[in-house]
């Protein structure tokens, strides 16, 4: 897009909840905010915008290297090559990025969101990408369960990764989004067999991507990125209190294949 016109990115402003229901009864709600960067104008937001940077050390940064292999390739082209391998046709769609910026330089995104929207604005596919806190990550791909059209988008896909030391490694995820334009709602519920163990929702309201709006936001939560790190903290021990039995860490062995390029349908 050129300069001129207006942004598509957001910012989104709201809530997110977990909830665990496996071993023991626990809740928690903490507010965030987030990015949803168009992957084709991150350029044009970086010129825009005085306190966001995509180009360089900044109060609020975003760097490309931060997601997917960590290359740095602009990543409007590396999704777009990945939906191409799974037989989309997605020259003309629009992808948005829902993710954490760095902020003074620090960022951890427990799960990053690509939403994958079609030249008439449906939503047609979703990535996500999840880190853990062991330096580790994996891109999961949720395409739309075609038992399911209605307004809410669903998918689900098998756990491949260790991510919670209280969950189990042979899990699946199961996941929601309601994309409306005022607001963005994600959930995942993440079950063990036919047991639930994690509920876990992104409530987000969508907002203009000022530098007011930015402003406002920082304000408000002046250092989400880190609280997000020690929040992560802060409950596994409250949890690891409770006696919530402890699955140990073992570091991956093998890294994702590349997907090859098929022709789109």
């Amino acid at each position: 897009m050129s300069d001129g016109g207006a942004l598509r990115s957001r910012l989104l402003r709201g809530q997110v909840r977990h909830r665990r229901g496996r071993h023991t009864d626990y809740d928690f709600t903490h507010s965030a905010w987030y990015l949803e960067l168009d992957l084709d104008e991150v350029e044009v937001a970086g010129r825009r915008l005085r306190l966001l940077s995509t180009s360089g050390r900044h109060l609020l940064e975003f760097r490309a290297r931060d997601h997917l292999d960590g290359s740095g390739r602009p990543l409007a082209e590396a999704v777009r090559a990945r939906l191409r391998g799974l037989g989309y046709a997605p020259a003309e769609w629009r992808i948005a990025l829902v993710t954490y910026p760095r902020v003074l330089g620090f960022v951890f995104n427990p799960v990053s969101f690509y939403l994958c929207r079609d030249e008439a604005g449906a939503l047609r596919h979703v990535i996500a990408e999840v880190n853990n806190t062991h330096g580790e990550r994996e891109v999961y791909d949720f395409p739309r369960d075609p038992a399911h059209q209605g307004s809410v988008y669903r998918s689900h896909a098998t756990k491949r990764m260790y991510v919670s030391p209280f969950i189990e490694a042979d899990a699946r995820y199961e996941l929601r989004v309601l994309d409306e334009p005022e607001r963005l709602q994600i959930s995942i519920t993440e079950y063990e067999g036919s047991e639930q163990t994690l509920f876990a929702r992104m409530l987000l309201g969508r907002r203009a991507l000022t530098d007011g709006e930015l402003a406002q936001a920082l304000a408000r939560d002046p250092l989400v990125t880190l609280k997000t790190i020690v929040l992560i903290g802060w409950h596994a021990l409250r949890l690891r209190i409770r006696g919530v039995r402890w699955q140990r860490h073992r570091p991956r062995a093998r890294k994702a294949a590349p997907i090859e390029e098929t022709p789109a349908r």
